[in-house]
């Protein structure tokens, strides 16, 4: 795996959980009591990796760096912040530390949290000598439909139409819903350049873009002389599933007034691929990588897209609000394979009498838990207080909390620093960081957000 640059995207704004990042950025919020940015990286670690590049903002730099410390992460880190006040897509942000990158990057987003071998995807990637090779999961490995903790609303689908050749895991066709609705039109458009060389193919609408690719050095170099692409997955990725299938311009002789290396020529995709000696190699045999006609291996084609399937354990990415809330209740299953001295409740939390803690709950460092308390399928924060006789059930309580004695709290997302008052019920709520309930509040279905603490969209 040494031959990959791994590179953590962590400054992502959390536009889609908004109530939750007004204190923090999405990659410090809490999923089992560890930082959310914890995940990915040991990930990579359990991989064999021994260094690796995390971006995040630059305001946060050093309160990354402590909480990455204090996980026990041994990984050697360069943490690179980007400028606050700048919105820089994902392809952007790789432009922006691309002298950093020296070989094959392997980039992965801070909101994935997983247990699937990193050498899946790798191993696909050398096998074709892939230009990119993703990560994807099947729907069985995202939360399903659960109560979702705040205001209701009607839930947009999301999902990517992802052609296949039959019986491979080469991409050959990449769009989304998102894309069709702005063209208003409710058809899939398919090149006749494409059924030319595959003319069997297999479109699936059920998988997810995990954001964990695999990517030549050079499509690198290409990003940092095309800057009209701002986005890896909405951007970067169609437009090499589609370059696969395209011709590479002929060179021209230069007029006079024109330098030797154009700008039409330096934006052609197909200057930037060095020559490979894996591609000499098969040239050299007789190994094809498709059934049903005689054509060269690949087709000729240079750039080529891969992909790996995930079919079960966990996969899932945590970039909403539902996905947060329903990670965090599931992540107890997985903590002993995550991290080796993993336990559900920590040595130093206080339990006063013998509160009930149902096995499927996790209570965080120095957190106090009176008597007559019951937790189930919860998620209990570090230095959290929390009364007696106070029920808790499916909810995600982070760091600092404090609940008073008799409260209520079901299906709710209790943010860092906040209070809630005696005998107060709450449902299916977010309360926001450093907010204070009064004694008996009742709300169901509520942000109890303060309004000049909302993120800026």
């Amino acid at each position: 795996m040494l031959e990959f640059h791994p590179v953590v995207l962590a400054a992502g704004r959390g536009t889609r959980m908004t109530d939750l990042v007004s204190h923090k950025p999405k990659a410090l919020l809490p999923i089992g009591n560890r930082p959310m940015l914890w995940y990915p990286i040991n990930t990579l670690q359990k991989a064999g990796f021994e260094e690796a590049i995390v971006v995040v903002l630059s305001s946060y730099v050093t309160e990354t760096q402590k909480l990455l410390e204090m996980c026990g992460v041994t990984m050697k880190l360069d943490i690179v912040g980007i400028p606050d006040q700048d919105y820089m897509g994902t392809a952007d942000t790789l432009r922006y530390i691309k002298d950093r990158i020296k070989r094959d990057v392997l980039v992965v987003s801070c909101d994935l949290v997983m247990e699937v071998s990193l050498h899946h995807v790798a191993n696909i990637f050398r096998t074709y000598d892939a230009t990119v090779t993703m990560l994807l999961c099947s729907p069985s490995d995202q939360p399903a439909d659960v109560a979702i903790p705040g205001p209701k609303f009607k839930k947009q689908s999301e999902r990517d139409f992802i052609g296949f050749t039959q019986g491979s895991n080469r991409v050959l066709f990449m769009t989304s819903e998102a894309d069709l609705a702005d063209m208003n039109d409710d058809k899939i458009k398919f090149k006749k350049s494409l059924f030319r060389k595959h003319p069997n193919m297999n479109v699936r609408s059920n998988l997810t873009d995990c954001h964990l690719y695999v990517m030549k050095k050079w499509v690198i170099n290409y990003l940092a002389e095309n800057r009209q692409i701002s986005s890896i997955k909405g951007e970067l990725i169609p437009h090499l599933v589609r370059k696969q299938f395209s011709k590479q311009r002929k060179a021209e002789i230069p007029n006079a007034d024109e330098s030797v290396i154009s700008e039409k020529d330096k934006s052609d995709i197909f200057s930037h691929i060095p020559v490979s000696s894996m591609t000499d190699i098969l040239d050299k045999t007789t190994w094809i990588d498709h059934t049903g006609d005689m054509e060269d291996c690949f087709h000729g084609d240079h750039i080529r897209c891969y992909a790996h399937i995930v079919t079960g354990g966990l996969c899932v990415r945590t970039n909403t609000v539902a996905s947060y809330c329903e990670t965090n209740k599931q992540i107890h299953r997985y903590l002993s394979s995550l991290q080796k001295d993993a336990q559900n409740i920590e040595p130093t939390a206080v339990l006063k009498g013998k509160p009930q803690i149902g096995s499927d709950c996790l209570v965080g460092n120095s957190s106090t838990i009176a008597e007559k308390v019951s937790i189930k399928r919860s998620v209990i924060g570090q230095h959290c207080v929390i009364g007696e006789k106070v029920k808790i059930s499916n909810s995600v309580l982070q760091d600092h909390v404090r609940i008073a004695d008799g409260c209520n709290i079901q299906g709710c997302i209790i943010s860092s620093d906040a209070s809630v008052g005696e005998k107060s019920d709450l449902k299916d709520c977010i309360v926001g960081p450093a907010q204070s309930l009064p004694a008996n509040s009742k709300y169901t279905n509520e942000s109890l957000v303060a309004a000049e603490e909302m993120l800026e969209i």
